[in-house]
């Protein structure tokens, strides 16, 4: 068994270039049976690559003792295998509160950021998150339920950036759990992974269940098989993206963007969809808060509707157009959202599904 997992996870390294000789590599370590699984993973294919392994633990302080003990078992963890140990505690509610976002994202923006702060610090090359299959999976199943588009349905990329790997991403929980089992490797589980209030939650505790036992008992693999080949293509449509935007590119600076009008008329439907989309990701640098309404308002402004000088976008981002040229700006002060009602609340109802 041991071998057999072992195997796994050094193919999926192999496969997808996740390490290179003498990496750095911070691992993100909650404590529980995945991210512990993740370190001994990379503890095994440590000489091959004379790896130097750090492990970094964010305690959000959102299950008051619990929380506590989940750092306080990470921190023994590291001290038992000689990794050395960063870890850090943020108010996860108040952040959350403060920024006017879910716990779930504010979660997540606290974590990375102190992954890269540490990382930045200590010299880190790699960050190393414990995601696996059924993660993946659930991703795709929570985006195909809110509506998302090939991207979303792609799931979870083995590597992004040529920074965040997820070696464990080829694996089943089962398959993780044999391994602990097998290693007798203590691990912490959050109770929170319970909480029904969660979406993620009901996916796989409820739905993933159901769909297994009455439609298709290999529905995991069905639906990883389908990121794998969306993921593929997304590949393809980045590329082709960067193309037909260096094409239409007039001018660009950190704040601004400029398209050639005439170029950006003669593009497919799909294409000028995500060349508008990594225009405003040049100027916004995410695409938080913005959804297909919005790039079908870009559309209609740009090319349909003759009169008007400017449409405004969430995150400050307005959009000027004029005989020749398409201008997508970052604005340095907040901007009065334009539209109809009817428009407004059409995407006020998007945001909130977590579009």
């Amino acid at each position: 068994m041991k071998k057999e997992f072992i195997d796994i996870i050094a193919e999926t390294v192999h496969e997808f270039n996740l390490l290179e000789q003498e990496d750095k590599v911070l691992v993100a370590v909650s404590g529980g049976p995945d991210s512990v699984a993740l370190v001994l993973s990379l503890l095994a294919v440590k000489k091959k690559y004379s790896l130097n392994i750090g492990i970094a633990h964010m305690n959000h302080m959102l299950r008051e003792d619990e929380s506590l003990a989940d750092e306080i078992f990470v921190k023994s963890f590291a001290h038992n295998l000689d990794l050395l140990f960063h870890g850090e505690q943020t108010d996860v509610k108040k952040y959350a509160k403060q920024h006017r976002l879910s716990i779930e994202e504010a979660g997540r923006d606290v974590r990375y950021r102190f992954f890269e702060q540490t990382a930045k610090l200590h010299g880190y090359t790699k960050i190393a998150t414990g995601h696996t299959k059924d993660d993946n999976v659930e991703l795709v199943l929570m985006n195909l339920l809110r509506g998302a588009g090939s991207k979303g349905l792609s799931g979870i990329p083995a590597i992004r950036n040529n920074r965040y790997i997820r070696p464990l991403i080829r694996v089943l929980k089962i398959q993780i759990l044999d391994f602990l089992t097998d290693k007798k490797q203590a691990y912490r589980v959050d109770s929170s992974n319970t909480d029904m209030a969660y979406l993620r939650n009901n996916i796989r505790h409820r739905l993933l269940p159901r769909l297994q036992s009455e439609y298709n008992p290999e529905i995991i693999d069905a639906l990883d098989r389908l990121s794998r080949i969306l993921r593929q293509e997304e590949d393809f449509w980045d590329m082709e993206t960067d193309r037909q935007f260096n094409r239409c590119l007039i001018k660009t600076d950190n704040h601004a963007v400029a398209l050639s009008k005439n170029l950006m008329s003669e593009l497919h439907p799909a294409i000028l969809n995500r060349v508008f989309r990594k225009a405003i990701w040049k100027v916004k640098k995410d695409l938080k808060r913005i959804c297909l309404v919005h790039i079908e308002d870009m559309i209609h402004f740009c090319f349909d509707r003759p009169s008007g000088i400017s449409l405004d976008l969430p995150g400050q981002i307005r959009v000027y157009k004029n005989k020749d040229s398409i201008i997508i700006k970052k604005e340095d002060k907040p901007l009065r959202q334009i539209g109809n009602k009817e428009k407004q609340s059409r995407r006020t109802a998007r945001e909130k599904q977590g579009h």
